[in-house]
């Protein structure tokens, strides 16, 4: 397991690369932890201030967990797409529990959402897709997020290859502290609901504008 625990500790060191916090700072002179929700992720970013930051947020996200599955792959090729897995499940730990900030980090759904699809592009797409359709029809982020994480533990457990099973569930162990707080709160009316559809159709403007 000590190419596992390499990788995981490659995943962790890039996860730590906060992106929201460098758009904050270098666009706007503050720290993403200082910004609205406080959360340093793509929707709190982009809710604050809007479609171009949060695009950019979710770039970086997914190229450090690409950088970090890569390279993990190129170090331990004998673990295949292990060590993308395991890569993986490190930057989202790094994602959440940054050393610098005192393990207080973002909420790890777009760099799970990124390393699911590196290590199983089909399960993970599946996953992703999933999700994206429970915040569709439930108007709840955080349901969705936790979908993501537990259709890919269903994917990877009927594999019959317990590393796999294993890796999947460390996504769901993530994604709980981050998310069931919120999803408990839904029956209080406590947790925000979201229009999918028409945050989706922001983004597409968005895009066709900077194009034209």
């Amino acid at each position: 397991m000590s190419g596992q625990l390499a990788c995981v500790g490659i995943g962790y060191a890039l996860g730590n690369v906060l992106t929201a916090d460098i758009v904050c700072r270098r666009r706007h002179g503050v720290s993403a932890f200082d910004v609205g929700a406080g959360n340093p992720g793509m929707a709190n970013v982009g809710h604050e201030f809007g479609t171009t930051d949060a695009l950019l947020v979710l770039a970086g996200d997914i190229a450090k967990t690409l950088v970090a599955c890569v390279g993990s792959r190129l170090l331990f090729p004998a673990l295949g797409d292990r060590a993308a897995l395991w890569a993986a499940v490190g930057a989202t730990l790094g994602h959440d529990y940054p050393i610098w900030h005192r393990f207080r980090g973002g909420k790890g759904v777009t760099t799970t959402c990124a390393g699911i699809i590196l290590t199983s592009p089909v399960a993970g797409t599946i996953s992703a897709l999933a999700g994206a359709g429970v915040v569709a029809a439930s108007g709840y982020l955080c349901l969705g997020a936790l979908t993501i994480p537990a259709a890919f533990l269903c994917f990877q457990a009927a594999t019959g290859e317990p590393e796999r099973a294993l890796g999947a569930a460390a996504f769901l162990a993530l994604a709980l502290p981050a998310h069931l707080p919120a999803a408990l709160q839904i029956k209080t009316g406590e947790t925000p609901r979201t229009d999918l559809a028409s945050t989706l159709r922001g983004v597409i403007d968005h895009l066709r504008g900077h194009r034209s």
